[in-house]
Order: structure tokens, then C-alpha cells, then sequence
């Protein structure tokens, strides 16, 4: 495939998928408002529980410091004790908040690929029908999320065993090695981006059709057959996106005072978010340019509840595809 038409069929998906986000009706954009006001609410909650356990943990280590105790003396660990106390209610009001995050993020994203899937149809879910689909449908898509999960994981301690020698070798200045460990980064993240198109693609592929897990894995990697390029076009520009716009955060709240950095950051968490949900807008409609790729066109079904994806009959015959 020539690198001119990946590009302009990745600008045909993204326009196809901004289409289908401002198409009248506007329930895409319903969906991803909500979902900004609750990551809103998680986010500003998540800093006020956290504020007076950093404040509490900042001064008792602030005392023992300058403290006169020395280390054999009770005045000396019980802060210590005290400090770790904080430590482990820091670690689970955290673990909190990262799965209300990770359960919305879930939701929310099974509901943008539904309705961006009936828009592409020409079709529209109302509320009633989404509700029931979510519920019917989000055990396949946890499973999946489960699976993926894992295997990026697998794939973030892999690169950390191969560079861990790198680091004991070298030492701290490894991470500073100009262009050596930026190569080794950058290189390492490309090939992420590479791995999650298969990933990504299986999520929806478990949102829209009766599979989860492996299945819906092995159904995606079938589907994305010929257009990995294409996908790994689109991974790259949302991740190179999301990277400038990390940047720029990093230069914003440079010498800034707290509260303004917890703004700055916030208003980054919700940018990113939002590119998160159109990210699955378009994996949903570069799913059906997989499906159509691969000749198996889908039809939207069902009336208010009913709506499933189901393969149309051809009557064309295809003599190739009966040579064994």
C-alpha cells in the first residue's frame, strides 16, 4: 500500500469519525460530556482526598528532619510508623480512584463505540436501547479490557528487562545518554503503538459481536489484515498528540505554584480524555472498513432493544475463494 493513499485513508476515517461525533442528533457528543463531567468529579475528588494525607505526610517528615531525636529513640520512629500509616491509606484511596476511573472509562467507551456504530448505519440508539446494550455488553468488553491490559503490561516489563543490564551498567546517567536512550524509548513506544492497534480493534470487535478475550483478539488481528499501516497511522497521531500536548503541560506548570499546576493538569486530563473517546469513534468506524476490507459487510439490526450485527448473504460467487 503507498504511503499517500494510508494517508488519505486515515484522513477519510477521521473525517468519517467527526462526521459521525457532530452528526445531527448529537448523542455522541452527549456521551462524551458526560463522561467529562464525571472524570471531572473523580479528578477534583481524587485531589481533595489526597491533599490533607500529602500535607500531614510532608510535615511529619518536614519534623523528623529538623527534629533533634536521634534514630534509636522512640521520638524518632514513631513518626516513621505514623508516615507509613499515611503511606498505606495514600496507596488505597489512589487504588480507589484509578478503578472509578478505569469502570467509567469502560462504560463510557462501550457506549461511544455503540452509538458511533448505529451512526454509521445511518441508524440512532435512544436511551433506552444504549442502556440495554451496555449491560448486555460490558462483561465481553471487561474480559477483553482484562486481557489487553495484561499484555501491555507484559509488554512495559519486557522493555524494563531488557534495559535494566543498560541501567546497572551505566548507572542514572543511562536515562540522560543523548540520543542513545531516547532512540531506545522512542523505539520501544512505536512498537507499543504497533502492538495496540490489534488491542484497541479487539475491544470493539468484543463491543459489537458476540466475542471476548482471545476470541475477540484473534478476530481483530484476522480483521486488521492489510490495513495495519493504516491503523498504526492513526495509533501514531493520537499518541503524538497526546505527547505534544504532555510537553506542553510540562512547560506550563514549570515553576508554577501548586494550585495552578492542578489546573493545568486537570485541563490536560480532560483534553486527553476527550481524544480518548474519538480515538474509539474511529477504531469503531476503521472496524467496519476492516469488515468491508475483508468482505464481511454487517447490517444493523433490531428495532428499540434488538441491536446486533449479523453478516448479509451475498449472492456473488467468489471462484478464487474455493481454490483449496
Amino acid at each position: 500500500m503507498r504511503i499517500s493513499n494510508i494517508f488519505y485513508g486515515s484522513f477519510e476515517t477521521l473525517k468519517e469519525a467527526y462526521k459521525i461525533f457532530s452528526r445531527n442528533g448529537k448523542q455522541v457528543p452527549f456521551i462524551a460530556l458526560i463522561y467529562l463531567c464525571l472524570g471531572s468529579i473523580i479528578f477534583w475528588s481524587n485531589v481533595f482526598s489526597i491533599k490533607p494525607l500529602l500535607t500531614d505526610y510532608v510535615t511529619k517528615l518536614t519534623d523528623l528532619m529538623i527534629g533533634s531525636s536521634t534514630p534509636d529513640t522512640s521520638g524518632y520512629t514513631n513518626p516513621i510508623f505514623l508516615m507509613l500509616d499515611d503511606f498505606r491509606i495514600f496507596v488505597g484511596v489512589e487504588w480507589i480512584f484509578t478503578v472509578l476511573n478505569s469502570l467509567t472509562l469502560l462504560l463510557f467507551s462501550v457506549a461511544t463505540i455503540l452509538a458511533s456504530a448505529a451512526m454509521h448505519n445511518e441508524k440512532e440508539l435512544d436511551l433506552k436501547s444504549l442502556l440495554v446494550k451496555i449491560v448486555k455488553t460490558w462483561r465481553r468488553t471487561f474480559v477483553t479490557l482484562f486481557y489487553t491490559t495484561l499484555l501491555d503490561s507484559g509488554y512495559a516489563f519486557f522493555v524494563l528487562a531488557l534495559l535494566l543490564p543498560l541501567f546497572l551498567i551505566f548507572g542514572p546517567e543511562f536515562i540522560t545518554m543523548f540520543p542513545f536512550s531516547y532512540l531506545t524509548f522512542t523505539l520501544a513506544s512505536v512498537f507499543q503503538l504497533y502492538l495496540s492497534i490489534v488491542w484497541t480493534l479487539a475491544f470493539v470487535v468484543s463491543t459489537l459481536e458476540e466475542k471476548s478475550g482471545i476470541e475477540a483478539l484473534g478476530k481483530a488481528g484476522q480483521l486488521v489484515k492489510g490495513l495495519k499501516l493504516k491503523g498504526f497511522f492513526l495509533k501514531f497521531a493520537f499518541g503524538l498528540l497526546c505527547f505534544v500536548m504532555f510537553k506542553l503541560l510540562m512547560m506550563m506548570i514549570n515553576k508554577q505554584t501548586t494550585s495552578v499546576s492542578i489546573a493545568y493538569v486537570f485541563v490536560f486530563f480532560n483534553m486527553v480524555s476527550l481524544i480518548k473517546m474519538f480515538s474509539f469513534i474511529v477504531f469503531t468506524v476503521f472496524y467496519f472498513e476492516c469488515k468491508k476490507k475483508n468482505g464481511q459487510e454487517v447490517e444493523l439490526q433490531g428495532g428499540d432493544v434488538e441491536f446486533e450485527y449479523t453478516k448479509i448473504p451475498t449472492n456473488a460467487s467468489h471462484p478464487a475463494a474455493d481454490i483449496p
